[in-house]
């Protein structure tokens, strides 16, 4: 379905966040339970020791890599849209020192090689994010190189950890039968071609792409994170971060506080973690550990 070559729609991508940075930024805001369920599942599993490398590929304004600096982690932020990362050094810049990113990168996350800094870290994070950029990458191929340079920063040495998190391809339909239901019908090709590839790229009135999504079947997730970083398959967790609540079922919930919140928040947790519950996800996070390797 791409109507551009990938690395053209990725620039296109980038370029629509560098103008819309707070649309973005809002997101997670808006969805409450989403953040919750993914940093409560980051922090569940990262390794347990205090001052962690961490590497957030892809973060955006960096809402998950203030979250961990602030309890004490080393983070690193990288993302592609220099207007993304604009907002995430205003924020920085309000914080105790203690509590900023250790360094905030703009860089592509389908060649973190070419980014310097990163050049020499390889098998040096304690835990990498992953939590965006495959929503974005418009070629399985370019998806592929992107998860194979975020399992190789991860360290061996001291079993370190990959969070990589995808877009259902049925997360779309959910939305559409909310906003717009009667356009599946109407575009019947556009959607068949949808299901079997997941690409979903938006147009503007010159037909020129601005946008461009993937979706992934949530069957297909362990599956690809099992042939990419070679472990065995019971070795890959997934977990549904909307859990329920998927489709914009969170509106109301979100609205919450306190004790009513906490308890959609657990219920979400219980479900996305349940062996099948998952896969009513509209965003699902697979999670591989390295194996200790003795050096």
């Amino acid at each position: 379905m791409s109507t551009s070559n990938p690395k053209q729609l990725n620039a296109a991508t980038a370029h629509w966040y560098n103008t819309n940075p707070d649309l973005e930024d809002g997101r997670l805001r808006a969805h409450r339970v989403e953040f919750e369920v993914m940093l409560r599942t980051i922090l569940a599993r990262l390794p347990d020791r205090p001052g962690l490398k961490i590497l957030d590929i892809g973060g955006a304004t960096g809402p998950y890599t203030f979250a961990l600096a602030g309890r004490g982690h080393t983070v690193t932020l990288v993302d592609l849209s220099s207007g993304l990362l604009d907002l995430a050094r205003t924020r920085a810049a309000a914080l105790p020192l203690t509590s900023r990113p250790a360094r905030i990168l703009q860089g592509d996350a389908t060649a973190l090689s070419s980014i310097p800094e990163l050049a020499d870290e390889r098998e040096t994070f304690d835990a990498v994010l992953l939590l965006g950029p495959l929503y974005h990458i418009m070629s399985e191929p370019l998806r592929n190189a992107a998860i194979r340079d975020a399992w190789s920063m991860v360290r061996a040495d001291g079993g370190g950890v990959l969070f990589c998190a995808f877009v259902s391809r049925w997360a779309h339909y959910r939305a559409l039968a909310m906003t717009d239901p009667t356009r599946l019908a109407a575009k019947r090709e556009f959607y068949a071609q949808h299901a079997r590839d997941g690409d979903y790229v938006r147009l503007d009135e010159s037909a020129v792409p601005y946008h461009a999504m993937h979706h992934e079947t949530p069957a297909e997730m362990p599956r690809i994170l099992q042939r990419l970083t070679g472990v065995p398959a019971q070795s890959v967790k997934m977990i549904g971060t909307e859990g329920l609540l998927a489709g914009g079922l969170d509106k109301l919930v979100n609205e919450l506080q306190e004790v009513e919140f906490e308890a959609w928040v657990e219920k979400s947790l219980e479900v996305g973690t349940d062996e099948h519950g998952w896969l009513l996800a509209d965003h699902i996070v697979g999670i591989v550990s390295k194996p200790y390797i003795a050096r």
